[in-house]
């Protein structure tokens, strides 16, 4: 026996949020497109090739690496940048204190050791009994240094974990860019975070559930202040003998929601826990060698992931691009 199926005559359904067509918003959408006068869509960093596969740093972003592998010296670099063209920046530095924070930028920017500036950097060539401390082009690059330095101090706020510092958690992180951006009249800031590990993630269930409540409230933060936002992120244990996205703690939150993620690796990268330790000692106080190392984008918005070979020069804390 066939049933008789019957058309209900038409209803008019309203639902509230209904499905757009695109066709409302083209008009919008055709608007945000450049109209040729715009060199990026993001903060101009001082690395040519990182600036044209990026558009510039927007969003929010991951920077991985082992220990030593110069994270630190490759945000702080990153972050003066953005100061040096206009663009307040917050640098959230949860293990290391301010005095080394800043004199590994003016190690960079002056190139003279990072020890011989915390045992000479005030008094130039001679001590009261006549002794020589640093030679007269060091003293003369220290001295251009520290104006370069004093150039960019107003917009550039340094956080760290002293004891004359508030807490930094997430609300605070947030209310300090919104005043930032107010203070500076500003419609971005470039926050590092130093590192995502470390970070006071309140209360969670097991580390999965911590490093997912990271990546969700930055992202979040970032999504509401419009600030671009730095995580630098350890490595995990697999990243000491293999590469990739999965060698980042908490990979598949981060991957899935930051914009951009990128690595630096080196062919050397070491395969034992015990050297962690003396790289990074190596990364703080300085070698005289300059090491090849990979800026390997692995996770792109805008383009295909790549790979920018860059110079590490371990003395001066300081990363130029390869030609």
């Amino acid at each position: 026996m066939t049933k008789d199926f019957h058309i209900l005559p038409e209803e008019t359904v309203e639902i509230e949020g209904k499905p757009r067509p695109a066709s409302e918003f083209l008009d919008d959408y055709y608007r945000t497109l450049g109209d040729g006068t715009l060199e990026l869509l993001g903060i101009k960093t001082g690395f040519e090739k990182l600036n044209k596969v990026t558009l510039g740093l927007d969003g929010l972003i991951v920077l991985g690496g082992i220990a030593g592998a110069g994270k630190t010296s490759l945000a702080l670099q990153l972050a003066f940048d953005a100061s040096d063209t206009g663009t307040p920046t917050l640098f959230y530095s949860l293990e290391m204190p301010r005095r080394a924070i800043l004199t590994k930028i003016l190690n960079r920017l002056a190139e003279v050791r990072y020890s011989d500036i915390l045992l000479k950097g005030r008094q130039y060539l001679t001590d009261a009994q006549g002794e020589k401390l640093l030679s007269a082009d060091e003293a003369n690059r220290l001295k251009a240094g520290k104006k370069l330095l004093e150039a960019i101090g107003d917009k550039f706020y340094l956080r760290t974990r002293e004891r004359d510092e508030a807490d930094i958690t997430f609300e605070r992180v947030e209310q300090e860019i919104n005043f930032i951006k107010a203070d500076h009249k500003a419609e971005r800031v470039f926050v590092v975070i130093d590192h995502l590990q470390v970070f006071n993630a309140g209360d969670y269930k097991d580390q999965i559930d911590k490093e997912s409540k990271l990546i969700t409230n930055f992202e979040g933060i970032s999504k509401r202040t419009g600030a671009v936002i730095l995580l630098i992120s350890q490595k995990n244990k697999a990243g000491f003998t293999s590469k990739g996205l999965q060698t980042i703690k908490g990979s598949v939150d981060i991957v899935y929601l930051a914009d951009v993620v990128m690595f630096l690796e080196s062919e050397d990268e070491t395969t034992k826990e015990q050297d962690e330790q003396i790289n990074n000692i190596i990364e703080v106080f300085g070698g005289g060698v300059v090491k090849h190392i990979d800026l390997l984008i692995a996770k792109n918005r805008y383009n295909a992931p790549t790979k920018i070979k860059m110079e590490f020069n371990g003395e001066h804390s300081k990363f130029i691009e390869a030609p």
